[in-house]
């Protein structure tokens, strides 16, 4: 199995996004960046990015 890391910016939005939805359960402080990544992920797919 070979992993590689995001090549865009909405890439790692994206990762950053269900990685912070399934700690937020552990971490709620993680809970309130999921609506902002899930943001920034729209805006930079939009965009190219």
């Amino acid at each position: 199995m070979n992993i590689s890391l995001p090549k865009t910016i909405s890439g790692w939005c994206m990762w950053l996004f269900f990685l912070c939805t399934g700690l937020a359960g552990f971490v709620p402080v993680l809970g309130m960046l999921v609506p902002w990544l899930a943001l920034a992920y729209a805006i930079f797919a939009l965009i190219g990015m």
